[in-house]
């Protein structure tokens, strides 16, 4: 029946302009009511040529334009679509910045309520939530009294499943999107809220023929023929004949139809027409027009995968790569930057400049890589990333050294400290290099605050001959949430580990949680002893061998589905025979390594096993690339699980690949442009920290290294799901010029991938995945026993947790200052679809517990004691006194 209807839907949109213009009937539902033009112009931050050049023709083109349209007509509006290109404009022209104030609070000048229009499913969930800190919120400050109450998404054919409430909990009531069916909806996020939506379908094509139609004869015509064209649609939902009308094209000049608009209405006034009358509108108006009056929204809800995603991750995998470092970075930089103020009894040296400023390079790279001068573009993108990520490990440093120097260290020798920045205690390997110079003999124990010996290994030691340089791995166990536990190098011997060491027979390695079995290029079988279950199944693939395939396509573009790589100038790791070395055996972990010569480049495949931790990690590394055209490399992790559930995490949510996706497919964008794969079908996908299958055994989740990934076997031999890390694709950008950019990527690239099985049926090892992902951090700079002076602020215990909450489903993403007043954020989300009462947890005791909005607005009284609800899938945000009294 839905297929009935939207192809119905798709023939009335087609074919009722040309069938019905002239005839009243046709558009009488609309009669008496409105037609809103929404004058706006479609916007990348460059694509049309350098970021440089698109910022000047905005300000000559656009911006100014429409100002000098709102001072000769007081009836004329404009919609611009993010805030960002507010602040480049008035970078230039800082003096416009009353008159534009002017404009916007009487409602005429719209500005977009995101900071741009990014791929939401690249960014995670708080860097997602920047989007409306510094598009929204830094709006509200930047003009008081202003409405920005719509958000504009005009291009990407994609949305993030908890958007509609990132959204919703800013204040954002209306977006206006594109390459969707055309139509009026609520869209829901999985905990109930939702925004109002309203698509044309392909915001350029959809108004071409009124835009450039010869005269105003013909332009009413075309008019007419929309209003036919969703006639029957608004009349079936009763919905308030308030036709939207998106006047947008790239790089679109404000437009002029003040004496067209009078005629028209004269004649409606005087009965000469049947037409509704029309108005210049902004979008939030045209939607709180439509959405006001009486009728039914349709809703929608669910994941609605972006058909996208090769632009960014594959295309462009090392800029990506730091951008993700950028948000891990700078959400653990915040934590410790508001734990170091508390202890310290004042904000007043809290970083909040440096953070606005890195945060708003973090999520600076839109949706437009490459284009004209891409190779420009993307370097500016790449850099933005770059300098986000050096912001954050900078803070992040520097505050956990602070944080070290307040730690009253009670044990002997080097202390070496581990910090953790999730919400959870944990339990993860850690490698550290620590400078040994003149301590010690070259003898060293390890052992824990508790005096406990630990094992460790020497991973290296780079000066030759001493171990001055040490660089050791370890197992650091049991690592508070939001907090830290120290270490100690000694004088002294180990003990015997030998009885730790994994054994290897042949092409069999035995630890205490795996038997696996080598082969040519990867791994034939991974047997989970304690499950008593394979986990790999046979096939073409084995699990980590990387292979590449001919990937021939854009990174973005005008097609309605994602292209498929093929198998031409299939290769693959086992068709070279290259054998396993042992690199290293030791008390912590087991490397093995293959390495090999390619057509185009070399692969080197390590396999890490460790002793103590039910984890392998895969380590892959493309050496040499020499960037040959529409090639891609991915690695192969195919299971041995009939009927299995493939899940993945989202920002701030959970996937679960045929159920949480948009129940359809996306549908009529324009004539040459129907999305008709249903979204569960659509892949690869985009991922943050893990992906992951199930079935009614148990689970297998791998931390992702990568911003996407597959699980349908491309080699079509196996139809259990084979999951796939997609490293890296040598497509081209899709912009029609010559100008426009091949995403080459030549040279080194390094990824690590982390493979854990464990009997969860329902919600995978998600947190396992995560702290994968989200490695532990070390400071290894403390003085030692003999050179420490006695610091009367060293209070804090060796071990100690500054913050948690007391339910494993919820996740603390968030831990910062407030950005206006000296109390602390604490933002947290579900991640299992469970109504929640929780209680949080902070070092100094919690103080006047209120909720706020998402964008820390609002506040309302809560629970005493950090005794909290947490709807299922729902993100809040609360605030409280750091300490009484604190500055």
């Amino acid at each position: 029946m839905r297929s009935l209807v939207k192809i119905l839907v798709y023939l009335t949109i087609v074919l009722a302009p040309a069938a019905g213009r002239g005839q009243n009937s046709s558009y009488d539902y609309f009669t008496g009511g409105r037609i809103h033009v929404v004058p706006s112009s479609h916007q990348d931050i460059a694509w049309m040529d350098t970021p440089d050049s698109c910022r000047r023709f905005r300000d000559l083109h656009v911006i100014t334009p429409a100002l000098r349209r709102l001072k000769e007509s007081k009836d004329f509006r404009f919609s611009v679509e993010n805030a960002l290109n507010l602040y480049e404009y008035l970078d230039r022209h800082p003096e416009r910045l009353a008159e534009i104030a002017k404009y916007t609070r009487e409602g005429r000048l719209e500005w977009g309520a995101t900071y741009n229009q990014p791929y939401e499913g690249l960014y995670d969930g708080e860097a997602l939530i920047r989007e409306v800190y510094y598009g929204k919120k830094k709006l509200q400050k930047l003009i008081p009294g202003g409405s920005f109450s719509c958000a504009w998404s005009e291009d990407v054919p994609g949305r993030s499943m908890q958007t509609a409430q990132i959204f919703s909990k800013a204040g954002i009531q209306y977006l206006q999107f594109s390459r969707f069916q055309p139509g009026v909806y609520k869209w829901f996020s999985p905990d109930g809220s939702h925004i109002i939506c309203w698509t044309p379908g392909q915001y350029e094509e959809s108004g071409r023929v009124i835009r450039h139609a010869a005269d105003e004869v013909h332009r009413t015509a075309e008019f007419a023929g929309k209003l036919a064209s969703l006639n029957n649609y608004y009349k079936s939902r009763s919905l308030a004949p308030e036709f939207i009308y998106i006047s947008s094209e790239d790089f679109s000049e404000p437009l002029d139809y003040d004496a067209y608009f009078r005629k028209w209405n004269k004649d409606v006034a005087e009965g000469k027409s049947d037409l509704p009358r029309i108005n210049y509108a902004t979008g939030g108006e045209a939607l709180a027009a439509v959405s006001g009056g009486r009728g039914k929204i349709d809703s929608v809800s669910g994941e609605y995968p972006n058909l996208w995603l090769y632009i960014h991750g594959p295309t462009h995998e090392k800029a990506v790569r730091e951008g993700r470092l950028a948000s891990r970075l700078l959400t653990a930089a915040e934590k410790f930057a508001t734990v170091s103020a508390t202890l310290t009894g004042s904000f007043s040296d809290y970083p909040q400049r440096a953070f606005d400023e890195a945060w708003q390079c973090a999520i600076y790279p839109d949706h437009g890589w490459g284009g004209v001068h891409g190779d420009s573009t993307d370097q500016v993108f790449a850099n933005s990333y770059v300098k986000a990520a050096r912001a954050g490990d900078s803070i992040l440093r520097g505050r956990l050294d602070r944080i070290c120097h307040s730690i009253k260290y009670a044990g002997e020798g080097k202390p070496i400290v581990v910090f953790n920045p999730l919400s959870w205690t944990r339990s993860d390997p850690v490698e550290v290099t620590t400078n040994t110079e003149g301590i010690y003999d070259n003898a060293f124990r390890l052992v824990d605050d508790r005096g406990q010996a630990v094992e460790y290994q020497v991973v290296s030691s780079p000066v030759e001959g001493t171990n001055a340089m040490l660089t050791i791995s370890f197992i650091a166990r049991d690592i508070p949430s939001i907090g830290y536990a120290t270490y100690y190098l000694v004088p002294g011997r180990s003990g015997d580990a030998e009885k730790l060491r994994i054994t290897i027979t042949g092409n069999v390695v035995d630890t205490r949680f795996y038997k696996v079995e080598l082969g040519s290029g990867g791994i034939k079988s991974i047997f989970d002893k304690e499950e008593q279950r394979e986990l790999i199944a046979p096939g073409r693939l084995l699990a980590g061998e990387v292979f590449s395939l001919q990937s021939v396509g854009n990174g973005a573009g005008e097609f309605t589905s994602v292209q498929q790589p093929t198998m031409e100038g299939f290769e693959k790791m086992g068709q070279y025979n290259a054998s396993w070395s042992l690199v290293e055996n030791g008390p912590v972990r087991t490397v093995i390594e293959t390495v090999h010569p390619w057509r185009n480049c070399t692969v080197r495949q390590r396999v890490i096993f460790y002793t103590m931790a039910r984890r392998i990690d895969f380590q892959a590394d493309i050496i040499g690339f020499n960037g040959e055209r529409s090639r891609e490399f991915r690695m192969a992790f195919p299971l041995g699980m009939d009927s299995a559930r493939v899940s993945y995490e989202a920002p701030m949510g959970i996937v679960e690949v045929g159920r949480s996706e948009l129940p359809f497919a996306p549908g009529f964008s324009k004539p040459e442009q129907v999305y008709n794969t249903p979204c569960k079908d659509i892949h690869p996908r985009e991922v943050q920290d893990w992906f992951a299958a199930a079935d009614g055994r148990g689970s297998v989740t791998i931390s992702s290294d990568v911003a996407v990934f597959d699980w349908i076997d491309p080699t079509g031999v196996n139809a259990r799901p084979v999951l796939q890390p997609v490293l890296l694709a040598s497509r081209r950008s899709c912009n029609e010029s010559p100008l426009a950019n091949w995403y080459l990527q030549r040279g080194d690239h390094h990824f690590t991938f982390s493979f854990f099985s464990n009997d969860s049926k329902g919600y995978p090892g998600w947190k396992n995945g995560k702290q994968a992902a989200e490695p532990l951090l070390v400071v290894d700079n403390v003085p030692d026993s003999r050179s420490r002076k006695k610091d009367a602020g060293a209070v804090l215990p060796e071990r100690y947790s500054f913050a948690s909450v007391d339910k494993d489903n919820i996740v603390i993403s968030a831990i910062k200052k407030n950005d206006d007043e000296n109390k602390v954020i604490l933002r947290c989300y579900d991640m299992e679809g469970k109504d929640t009462d929780a209680t949080l947890s902070w070092f100094k005791g919690i103080r006047n517990l209120e909720k706020t909005n998402i964008i820390e607005q609002n506040p309302e009284r809560t629970g005493k004691d950090g005794k909290v609800s947490v709807k299922k899938f729902s993100i809040e945000t609360f605030q409280f006194d750091a300490v009484p009294g604190i500055k």
